[in-house]
């Protein structure tokens, strides 16, 4: 772990002329341009079921496809997922327990192969997202409710669960339900060799050599620098409009900026609000923000010999006036969810759940009583993931100072560090993967996530556990509430986390280029989202 100062802009990035510079030409007309995208920080890997964290997800949207999509651009009216065809082109339940896919017709893989329900099986076989062991862990947090995924015939897939699941249409366009081709995944299974051992295989050697179906294929990786994605003009979708996407590592906000206005850059991500009305100012650049559903949140480790005192990270959490960082940091123009939930969850929201409040004289009562003797607690976090993550840290530390609590802020290069022995405090965001706890708080919190199971950070109490397990059981909408309702009692009071806001993160983007920003991180390059204007 390293202890730092924030680093310096990065003066004068030249990288090359980008689609500004063809916009400008007139080369549209001619040749499909490149785009460049600025990005705080590359995926870490572009396999769909190793990371899917905010930096990943952005990146391989473009390269695979669910089997039902999500269309951001047309919410339902009560704020709910509006859900489109995607490599199903439809489904429906058939008994209470079977779940029928009729896929697209005429989708090619990457490679060449036609997509069909062996891709399909290939992806969800119980050995790599749901079964007992399966590979990728996390798949259980989604699809643990499986028990058969079938081939009925090339082109229909039957999904048998143990219980009725009133969330699957959303499980299957979301987080851990992309696509990936068979033939390079099963090209590493071996007879008679356990599958952990070919997937590991399987998994190394396509984490940088990605094949899925979605309109952008996999070019070229180079760490810390760049990843270059190519048109795939097989696309079902259609042609895409560009003919390269490179997302540049670009880690400092100024430089992001710098190189937007200079035309090295065709779109710039993760522009903070005081970089906003600047941007305006040019006539060439559009500001485009999106309020996230994903909220920024300080992680406690429960099991930790300081921070296992519930009193002290309760006072911790009573401390942080969400206001004042709102106001201070993002003009007013966000807010704290009340608890770990949003109105887009519809009937399920519990609208009068209190959630996170500021009160440092009951923060001080609390941590008088506690165990805490003024020990330094590590907060730790890395500079330039998240948007004023680190401005953020300076002020709730002197918040914390401010009670009692003595906090060090430790800046380290990435989640392993981050969540190595000797964690304490440290900045993480939770997305609300779908709009439902299932997919929210259970996927991140619950007792088949990696919090409890792989990291084992929470050590959850036996009523938050208990309330998950009633919740998943339930398909009464109104029992469904009820049992939400206690969870999230028996989750505040665990205190594992504390909530600070959802942000509202800005994009630049050069003039000419008609694509909108999603309410979560993907970056969708779609014909559907992404067009060039006319000369």
């Amino acid at each position: 772990m390293k202890t730092s100062t924030i680093g310096k802009a990065i003066p004068g990035i030249m990288l090359g002329a980008g689609l500004a510079a063809a916009i400008g030409s007139g080369a549209i007309a001619q040749e499909r341009p490149a785009l460049t995208v600025a990005v705080n920080e590359l995926a870490r890997s572009l396999d769909p079921g190793e990371h899917t964290g905010n930096v990943d997800t952005r990146i391989y949207y473009s390269i695979f496809d669910t089997l039902i999509r999500r269309d951001f651009a047309k919410p339902k009216a009560d704020g709910g997922a509006n859900l489109v065809p995607g490599l199903a082109e439809s489904w429906s339940w058939t008994t209470p327990t079977t779940f029928d896919l009729k896929l697209r017709r005429g989708v090619v893989c990457h490679d060449g192969s036609p997509f069909d329900a062996n891709d399909v099986l290939a992806t969800f076989s119980p050995d790599r997202l749901w079964g007992p062991k399966a590979y990728y862990p996390e798949g259980r947090v989604y699809f643990g409710n499986f028990t058969n995924v079938e081939k009925l015939d090339d082109f229909t897939v039957r999904i048998t669960t143990a219980q009725y699941d009133p969330i699957i249409e959303h499980r299957l366009s979301s987080y851990m339900s992309f696509a990936v081709c068979d033939e390079p995944w099963n090209a590493f299974r071996k007879e008679g060799v356990d599958s952990k051992v070919w997937m590991d295989q399987a998994a190394k050697a396509l984490r940088w050599k990605p094949v899925g179906t979605g309109p952008y294929s996999f070019v070229d990786y180079q760490k810390n620098d760049k990843i270059t994605l190519a048109a795939f003009d097989r696309y079902f979708g259609g042609k895409p409009a560009a003919k390269t996407i490179t997302f540049r590592s670009v880690p400092e906000v100024a430089a992001r900026v710098a190189g937007l206005v200079a035309g090295d850059f065709d779109i710039a991500v993760e522009l903070p609000p005081d970089q906003w009305d600047g941007l305006k100012r040019y006539k060439d650049v559009s500001v485009k923000t999106e309020p996230l559903e994903n909220s920024h949140v300080l992680q406690f480790n429960t099991n930790d010999p300081v921070l296992s005192d519930k009193k002290l990270r309760h006072a911790m959490s009573l401390s942080i006036d969400r206001k004042a960082l709102i106001d201070a940091l993002w003009k007013g123009q966000t807010y704290t969810p009340n608890g770990h939930q949003l109105p887009s969850f519809g009937p399920i929201y519990v609208k009068e759940n209190k959630g996170y409040s500021y009160d440092p004289a009951l923060a001080k009562k609390l941590l008088a009583e506690s165990n805490y003797k003024g020990q330094e607690i590590s907060y730790r976090l890395i500079p330039n993931y998240y948007l004023y993550n680190v401005e953020a840290a300076q002020v709730i530390q002197e918040m914390w100072r401010a009670v009692g609590i003595n906090a060090r802020i430790d800046f380290v290069d990435s989640f392993k560090e981050v969540r190595k022995p000797g964690a304490q405090v440290f900045a993480w965001s939770n997305t609300y993967r779908v709009p439902d706890p299932s997919g929210a708080i259970l996927t991140l919190w619950g007792p088949d996530s990696e919090n409890q199971k792989t990291w084992k950070l929470y050590g959850a109490s036996p009523a938050f556990n208990d309330a998950a397990k009633e919740l998943t059981a339930e398909t009464d909408e109104a029992k469904r509430r009820a049992a939400f309702a206690k969870l999230l009692t028996a989750f505040e009071d665990d205190m594992p986390m504390t909530m600070l806001y959802n942000p509202v993160t800005g994009y630049g983007v050069k003039k000419g280029i008609n694509w909108t920003p999603y309410s979560q991180y993907y970056m969708d390059f779609r014909p559907s989202n992404f067009s060039l204007a006319a000369k």
